[in-house]
């Protein structure tokens, strides 16, 4: 059996690239450069994970990209180590849902400079010491700033800040909602809280929709059905399926939910990268509507950074007694980041910059592909129902022999058998030429030809 490694081969440094990929990277460069011996034995996935600061599911999914690439392997009871056998190439990504990298823009830089900058300006004590509960009165503050894009500024003793939008769907989940409740959202949803709901031993139940979203009358339904209390929504550029509510569906949701008593939980990530949205929930129905936006999916997934508005002040109570509860804090170097970003502006130049690349990737996708995606102009995503057509589950695995990740829709069923589709993330392709790259080769897959396995990321 190998010796266990140190982990002074874990270096990610500051790419904008996702964090279970940079992982990945990490390992590949250890092993290429004789770091990392075949035969070596891995920390466990948790001790992994408390180092980095990561979600355990960031470094799961690290393993799991790792594996495919023949750099490590896994024995049950015995642990993970590296492998004796040549490593294959990476694959190109369309699987994973974050923001390209802007043109004319180097995230790598302003993050660079922005951290020294921060760190001229702040004391050493505001960023070594804990920070635990909803945020200081100036991060709060940012995040009321951003809010206000779309509206008034809010109260800061509404407002929570966190390290990313699953650690405050977290918060919420554990204060408003007991084991074994249920949760009602759309049918297909973000695997986020699937994950969340199984882990936490809450039941989810699917809400049938229309071509403009949740249906009113299948959700009065399944709320008596279920004697749900809680609704999740996340109504602009939906993911997986890329609707954006109209107006008048969310005043009809609103009402419902007044006369239902529902929590409304509303998930929204992709807001800013509309020029123009529909009144979110949060301006609908205050009253009892909690309010998610993080910077990750307009921004760069880096800034493990959103904020949180609850209905008022004593609502928001056991929200961060949750948050102390789970992740103490959101870190102080990367809060301190974006919410500099949010009030010099950048954090809005660069969202702009965003939703043009995202622009011009949906176009390049529509020029592609066959027709049948939903898809919005600045969506980072789109989805192609399969209904009546070979299975996404086998698309997926013929996909992956040909070089290219997508999402199937078992990633978002409620149930199984809900709906059948694949999702496609556009922004993870590290330019638009590999991105065209991929989607010819996804198009060949479709129409059944023998395509070519696009060139390795």
């Amino acid at each position: 059996m190998g010796s266990e490694s140190d982990l002074g081969w874990l270096v990610l440094g500051d790419s904008p690239r996702p964090v279970y990929l940079r992982i990945v990277d990490a390992l590949a460069e250890a092993r290429a450069s004789g770091r990392l011996q075949p035969g070596d034995r891995l920390p466990p996935q948790r001790d992994l994970s408390r180092f980095l600061g990561v979600d355990l599911t960031t470094v799961t999914r690290a393993f799991t990209e790792a594996r495919r690439r023949n750099l490590i392997d896994a024995t049950a009871g015995r642990g993970t180590f590296i492998t004796a056998g040549e490593p294959e190439e990476p694959i190109l990504d369309l699987s994973m849902n974050i923001p390209p990298a802007p043109s004319g823009l180097s995230l790598s830089a302003l993050i660079r400079a922005g951290i020294e900058g921060l760190l001229k300006r702040s004391s050493a004590e505001a960023l070594l010491s804990y920070h635990p509960g909803p945020g200081s009165p100036a991060e709060r503050a940012a995040g009321s700033s951003w809010l206000a894009a779309s509206g008034d500024r809010l109260p800061v003793e509404r407002m929570a800040v966190g390290s990313g939008a699953q650690a405050l769907l977290a918060a919420v989940l554990l204060s408003q909602t007991r084991e074994g409740d249920t949760i009602l959202t759309d049918a297909l949803t973000y695997p986020g809280l699937i994950a969340l709901a199984k882990a936490t031993g809450r039941k989810l139940a699917g809400v049938d929709g229309d071509d403009d979203g949740m249906r009113p009358d299948d959700l009065e339904e399944a709320a008596r059905r279920h004697g749900a209390r809680v609704l999740y929504l996340n109504p602009t550029l939906h993911n997986p399926i890329a609707l954006t509510m109209s107006e008048d569906r969310r005043r009809e949701l609103a009402r419902m939910a007044g006369k239902l008593n529902l929590l409304i939980v509303e998930d929204d990530p992709y807001s800013p990268l509309l020029t123009v949205s529909p009144p979110a929930f949060l301006s609908l129905a205050p009253e009892r509507t909690f309010h998610v936006a993080t910077l990750a999916k307009c921004l760069s997934p880096f800034l493990r950074t959103a904020f949180l508005v609850a209905p008022d002040a004593e609502t928001l109570e056991p929200v961060a007694a949750a948050i102390r509860g789970t992740t103490m804090m959101a870190p102080p170097l990367m809060t301190g980041l974006a919410c500099e970003w949010v009030r010099s502006g950048l954090a809005g130049e660069i969202t702009a910059a965003v939703r043009t690349e995202a622009e011009a990737r949906q176009k390049t996708a529509r020029k592609i592909l066959p027709a049948g995606f939903a898809s919005a102009e600045t969506s980072l995503h789109l989805w192609y129902p399969l209904a009546g057509r070979l299975r996404s589950s086998e698309l997926v695995d013929v996909a992956r022999r040909r070089g290219l990740a997508i999402s199937p829709a078992e990633e978002f069923s409620v149930a199984p058998g809900t709906a059948d589709g694949l999702r496609l993330a556009l922004g993870a392709a590290s330019s638009r030429e590999r991105l065209e790259e991929g989607l010819r080769g996804l198009s060949s897959i479709l129409a059944g030809g023998s395509g070519h396995s696009p060139p390795a990321v």
